[in-house]
């Protein structure tokens, strides 16, 4: 890949974040904040759209995601995991914004599962994580 064509990904890539990932995160707090729970899936309908967009940027580029951009991606995943449970666990989180991020933990756990599943196939989504069968294939060499 040139470095003008790698160039203009990242600033699809960037640009299709900067917009949805902006209003996704302003309706997501605004939805807790107003205990407002179609205003936070809101938020979280335009995190699901920021993704859409990178995964068209990525087509469109004949692309994967980086090795940043997973980590990325595990890193916001794991902190507002964590984040969440600790609002919970201290009883801080309204019913609503409790629900809000139930709803949101689990559109990007199935986002996660949905994408593997459509780039690997069932099977070959299963084998990227089955640490025992690559044990196995070493051994046997």
């Amino acid at each position: 890949m040139s470095l003008t064509t790698k160039i203009e990904r990242e600033v699809a890539v960037m640009s299709c974040w900067t917009v949805f990932g902006i209003l996704g995160l302003g309706f997501l707090l605004e939805g807790g904040v107003r205990d407002n729970f179609l205003v936070g899936v809101f938020g979280i309908g335009a995190f699901v759209v920021g993704f859409l967009c990178h995964l068209v940027a990525n087509y469109v580029f004949k692309q994967s995601f980086s090795k940043g951009e997973v980590a990325l991606g595990l890193g916001v995943f794991v902190t507002s995991t964590i984040v969440f449970i600790v609002g919970w666990l201290s009883g801080s989180l309204s019913e609503t914004s409790f629900f809000i991020g139930l709803t949101a933990l689990s559109i990007i756990v199935a986002g996660f599962i949905v994408n593997l599943t459509t780039r690997y196939g069932v099977s070959g989504a299963f084998h990227k994580f089955d640490v025992s069968a690559k044990s196995h294939s070493r051994h046997r060499k």
